[in-house]
């Protein structure tokens, strides 16, 4: 059923072009309530964002497709809030986004690893990081538009993108995969980067982890909507009702 809700979702997004006027009717009388987002929409049968399937609006005016029997609200808006700081280039809130922990150990793994790797930078931080994952983002949406920001023909682009709509999922697990043994090994990474058992540090900190598979789709420059991010895995730690990721 996820598989072709996925396939659906994909689809969809390959034919999307200049919709950001489809649906203002629906649109413009929602009201965002307690939770952080509007009632569930659902797109008029025959409409070019039908298969896309029923969303709810944000305050930020994003789409957000998730099942919200099983992914809780306030986790899809810790991954959009998670992805805005890209888009806004917004350190301070990407910070906010991460378990505390986290970035401290890793802006000091940086520094000590890093520094000094490059003639240009005397420094390698948690910061500096950050901008080359918004300087990463805006290079897949200038591929997706099909220029290239080295190239004359870009048209003037930057790779600037305006996030409208994400879609969250539970991930699919392999024949004797379980939720654990996927987010156990999502940190393999970082016990090694940081040369501990830092999966269950963060397990006795924190009070749930959640994991989801997620999209991602902006308007570029072209006026145009892409999909920079496609069925990608992430972690959350849960800790007293807020979410925290990690990378």
């Amino acid at each position: 059923m996820k598989l072709k809700k996925v396939t659906a979702f994909l689809v969809g997004i390959v034919s999307l072009t200049c919709l950001a006027s489809c649906g203002k009717n629906a649109e413009s009388s929602v009201s965002i309530g307690e939770n952080g987002v509007g009632e569930i929409i659902t797109p008029d049968s025959g409409s070019e964002e039908y298969d896309l399937g029923s969303y709810r609006l944000d305050k930020n005016g994003i789409k957000l497709y998730y099942d919200d029997s099983d992914i809780p609200h306030e986790l899809m808006l810790a991954l959009e809030n998670y992805f805005l700081s890209f888009q806004n280039e917004d350190f301070e809130a990407y910070k906010n986004s991460l378990a505390s922990d986290y970035a401290e150990r890793y802006d000091n793994y940086l520094r000590e690893n890093y520094s000094g790797s490059s003639k240009n930078e005397d420094e390698y931080t948690l910061q500096t990081s950050f901008e080359v994952q918004c300087s990463n983002l805006r290079e897949r949406m200038l591929n997706e538009i099909g220029s290239d920001s080295e190239s004359e023909s870009n048209k003037g682009y930057s790779g600037k993108f305006e996030i409208t709509r994400i879609r969250g999922e539970r991930p699919i697990f392999s024949e004797g995969e379980t939720e654990e043994s996927r987010i156990k090994d999502f940190f393999s990474y970082l016990d090694n980067v940081f040369d501990m058992d830092y999966y269950n540090l963060v397990k006795e900190q924190a009070d749930s982890f959640e994991y989801l598979t997620f999209f991602i789709i902006a308007k570029g420059e072209d006026g145009e909507e892409h999909r920079i991010i496609s069925e990608v895995d992430i972690v959350f730690a849960e800790k007293d009702g807020k979410y925290y990721t990690f990378g």
